[in-house]
């Protein structure tokens, strides 16, 4: 049984019961098991309970107490975290820079669309998608699959599964201006297409590349078998202007963390048990309001009932705060733009994590972010077998629309992380500039940016 932490966080904790109900909900067996102990359902109490019976409490509530308890102990003495550094100390990683903006070419695997290929020192990363030429057959003994994958599954599954050959595509030859030639080496695919229809499915591809291209590179060539080309460019720098650290009310970003939560499970499909989260998510509002844990002034409980109308179809998604209603409203939107940008903003430590925001790239169904974070971005549990992220991450554009963030890949040692978010829904084609929130342990900063206009750089 896993113990509390001395200094235990109620946000990481409530953190933790999300992404468990959001495991289980994507059918993943051990979390399907640790929910189960506890109830047949997959909801969000269920979740809590689950993990305050983990840590030897009879209910949540009863962890609650003991957070809230041990979080009213004089903390002044303690020191600060270790790691927490700033960029330009030891065992900060060099500043990358990205190249995108390619077609897509015709492999002997399929039809491949380059995305973003990330450069530091030393390593390249490209992103990319697949249209194999015909589906593969899925690995040996895996389990059938009730339902469709939602793209957020698809996007968040990244996994090189090992008893299934991944697409090579060691027919692409890949050079750039400068007369190099690069090896381009298929590292890991996001699932496999196992869903029904006429057309195979896409999957989501990483691959490294060769050597490192060098800064001053003006482009890199991919060619496929029959003959047909694409290349990638570097991609224009962002004018970045970031924010201080603020602070921002707990009960606040609780709440709006769960009209996010609930507005995601829209997005990706999730209808099952979407009424129940709804219910789940106004007992709590309910709960912060008789104890005072939330501004009696607070626009955020009557937002989110709407919200919970809106998504029972009581009510029109216009009587929502632009940016909920934005997102809600993307399906009818017409495909995203491209776009690919070095951002390459620092932002100050929250909760000891320093995020280094690098790239974006954009295009028809999402966005992602390139981000690096130091000394890590997962907290895990003592036996290593549950993580959850400290900082969240969301978006609003200039039109006032919303989106939110899914992991969507990533690497992690003892000094740093590199991690991939993908938003949802996509970019506004209109929005011309994107500001991007961090959140964590009552504190928040901002980093905004322009976006390019069609045909022009940044």
């Amino acid at each position: 049984m896993p113990e509390l932490p001395v200094q235990p966080d109620l946000d990481q904790l409530r953190r933790q019961a999300r992404e468990l109900l959001r495991a289980a909900a994507r059918g993943e067996p051990y979390a399907l098991a640790r929910v189960h102990t506890v109830s047949d359902q997959v909801v969000l109490w269920a979740a809590q309970l689950a993990i305050a019976r983990e840590y030897g409490f009879r209910s949540w509530p009863a962890l609650k107490a003991e957070v809230d308890r041990r979080r009213s102990v004089d903390l002044s003495g303690r020191p600060p975290l270790p790691g927490a550094g700033e960029p330009g100390l030891p065992g900060w990683p060099d500043q990358r820079w990205s190249f995108g903006g390619a077609a897509a070419i015709k492999t002997a695997e399929g039809l491949l669309s380059p995305g973003l290929l990330v450069v530091g020192p030393g390593r390249a990363a490209l992103d990319a998608s697949l249209v194999p030429t015909a589906a593969p057959a899925p690995p040996p003994h895996a389990a059938p699959r009730r339902r469709l994958m939602s793209l957020m599954e698809r996007a968040t599954a990244f996994v090189r599964h090992p008893e299934m050959k991944l697409p090579e595509c060691d027919d692409v030859t890949v050079t750039d201006d400068r007369g190099t030639t690069y090896d381009l080496r298929a590292e890991g695919m996001a699932g496999y297409p196992v869903q029904p229809g006429p057309e195979p499915e896409p999957v989501e591809m990483l691959f490294r590349l060769e050597p490192a291209p060098a800064r001053e590179t003006a482009w890199i060539e991919l060619r496929g078998q029959d003959g047909s080309a694409t290349r990638l460019v570097p991609s224009p720098r962002a004018s970045a202007h970031v924010g201080d650290v603020t602070p921002v009310s707990a009960a606040e970003m609780e709440l709006a963390d769960l009209a996010r939560w609930l507005i995601e499970l829209k997005l990706v499909g999730f209808s099952e048990g979407l009424l129940t989260e709804c219910a789940n998510a106004l007992a709590r509002s309910a709960e912060m309001q008789e104890s005072g844990e939330l501004e009696a002034a607070s626009e955020l409980p009557g937002q989110l009932a709407r919200l919970c109308a809106a998504l029972a179809g009581e009510r029109p998604v216009a009587d929502l705060p632009p940016a909920w209603s934005g997102m809600l409203g993307a399906a009818n939107r017409s495909d995203g733009p491209g776009h690919h940008l070095d951002i390459a903003a620092v932002l100050a430590p929250l909760c000891g994590i320093s995020v280094h925001v690098d790239s974006l790239v954009s295009g028809r169904g999402d966005w992602m972010l390139h981000l690096r974070a130091t000394p890590r971005w997962f907290t895990y549990s003592e036996d290593r077998r549950r993580k959850w992220t400290s900082v969240s991450a969301y978006a609003e554009d200039d039109l006032g629309g919303g989106y939110v963030s899914a992991f969507g890949g990533g690497t992690e040692d003892s000094e740093h992380a590199e991690i991939a978010l993908r938003f949802l829904p996509r970019l506004d084609p209109l929005a011309r500039r994107l500001t991007l929130r961090f959140r964590g342990a009552g504190e928040q900063v901002a980093v905004a940016f322009d976006l390019p206009a069609a045909g022009r750089a940044p």
